[in-house]
């Protein structure tokens, strides 16, 4: 039985023989199957978690009994396998992991032929799971797989990032790979590209033994001591199928995703001349003050790399960050790598001759917080609906791109429902402690208000 709550906006997740089973797996990997009329190559790949090999071969068999071939990349980073993707003739990809959640979860993400994800096209083929109608193939029409060595991808990878990009003077890079999948491919392209590189939690394990996978302030203890005692230029951390990099200054302090974006926002726009960076709603207001000041312009959409990628390609952008440490360079492809991140600002530190902790500190940077408010789910969205109420009662300017953010002459606030518990999630920004604390109250004023009307 298929629970809808584990079909998202972007991708399925759940906890693993709870909410998703093999035989899930093999009616998702039929739906996809059968939006794609049986036809074409699939390229699948996986992450280091425990459940990912099972639940690769149920999902992959889900794609066979449709007609479709699949070619089977293994473990290899999620950047990697969009990739092999992209200049492999698929037409169409997907990989199994839960991202960053904790080791219990699993799940799978759909790609396009060019390693960017489905939106729209989501929801048909969770409908297709859900209600049935699978499209099955003939005993002698089932697909075929095909094994690729993981190491040949990743060196095909690496071949392509390294005619690209070189780092001339030495630049020490402290990498956390979390016991994730970057494991392999992080060091060897920053090591063959020019940079030393050191690492920490490298052995892969799917249960994620020295840190949660979230990369974060709160998770990189490890990588902040580590980049102080060696004296590397930066550090890096990855969650467990590799999209994410959270960086770390010389000095032993994350550094936020919004300023490794204005970093090379400079890099681009000096090669190539403003442009358009987009962000999600959620970035800090530096965004717009920074990018305007290099000519570019600012483009805000909602939460989620899927939806990153569409604006990229709508508005031909140069770059776009999320938030969450996602970071896009569309000079070389449209969808999030932070491997890639990682080697361009180590060549440009290599370049600059300054340290990360100078250049950062060169920024604006501004009081921001988030908070959480617990609501049901059944009520949840209705809340929200009464907070766009409550907020247009007052007068106030509403963004309403992803949930409802508050633009304000001293900051903004944002209120959005949580995609996977029962709560929704306030960010705030002003710019000084004062004014943080006013909008802090207004943003749970506006929550109390809200969810005592119903």
């Amino acid at each position: 039985m298929l629970d809808r709550h584990i079909f998202r906006a972007y991708d399925v997740r759940g906890i693993v023989n709870r909410d998703l089973t093999p035989d899930v797996m093999a009616g998702i990997g039929m739906a996809f199957g059968t939006y794609l009329k049986g036809r074409g190559r699939v390229l699948v790949g996986r992450d280091v978690r425990v459940t990912s090999e099972l639940l690769e071969s149920a999902f992959v068999s889900g794609l066979l009994s449709t007609g479709v071939d699949v070619v089977d990349t293994g473990l290899v980073p999620i950047p990697v396998a969009n990739f092999k993707t992209m200049v492999g003739d698929f037409e169409a990809g997907a990989y199994v992991t839960a991202s960053h959640n904790p080791p219990e979860y699993n799940g799978v993400r759909l790609r396009r032929g060019d390693g960017t994800g489905y939106t729209e096209e989501n929801e048909r083929v969770w409908d297709i799971a859900l209600e049935g109608g699978h499209r099955l193939a003939r005993w002698d029409g089932i697909g075929s797989v095909t094994a690729i060595d993981a190491e040949e991808t990743v060196n095909e990878y690496r071949d392509y990032l390294l005619d690209r990009i070189r780092i001339e003077e030495p630049v020490t890079t402290a990498l956390d790979i979390g016991n994730g999948a970057a494991y392999h491919a992080a060091p060897l392209v920053l090591k063959e590209a020019g940079a030393r590189a050191i690492t920490i939690n490298e052995a892969p394990d799917g249960r994620f033994p020295n840190r949660p996978s979230e990369p974060n302030d709160r998770t990189l203890g490890a990588l902040k001591k580590m980049v102080v005692d060696s004296g590397a230029d930066f550090g890096v951390g990855y969650d467990g199928d590799a999209d994410r990099a959270m960086f770390v200054d010389d000095r032993g302090r994350t550094v936020a995703t919004e300023k490794i974006g204005i970093l090379l926002a400079r890099d681009i726009m000096e090669r190539k001349g403003p442009g358009v960076v987009v962000c999600n709603v959620s970035c800090s207001m530096i965004m717009e003050e920074e990018i305007e000041r290099l000519g570019g312009t600012v483009r805000r959409v909602r939460v989620g790399d899927v939806f990153v990628a569409e604006a990229i390609k709508e508005h031909k952008a140069l770059l776009a960050i999320e938030t969450s440490a996602h970071i896009f360079m569309p000079e070389f492809y449209v969808f999030d790598d932070p491997i890639l991140a990682t080697l361009q600002v180590a060549r440009i530190l290599s370049e600059e001759g300054e340290p990360l902790s100078t250049i950062v500190d060169g920024m604006p940077s501004y009081p921001y917080e988030e908070l959480n408010f617990t609501c049901p789910e059944e009520i949840k969205f209705k809340v929200m609906e009464e907070i766009v109420k409550g907020f247009r009662e007052q007068g106030l300017e509403l963004d309403l791109t992803d949930g409802v953010k508050v633009n304000l002459e001293e900051g903004w606030i944002l209120l959005r429902p949580s995609n996977t518990s029962p709560k929704i999630r306030a960010a705030v920004e002003a710019k000084d402690k004062k004014g943080l604390e006013r909008l802090k109250d207004m943003a749970k004023k506006g929550f109390e208000a809200a969810k005592a009307r119903l």
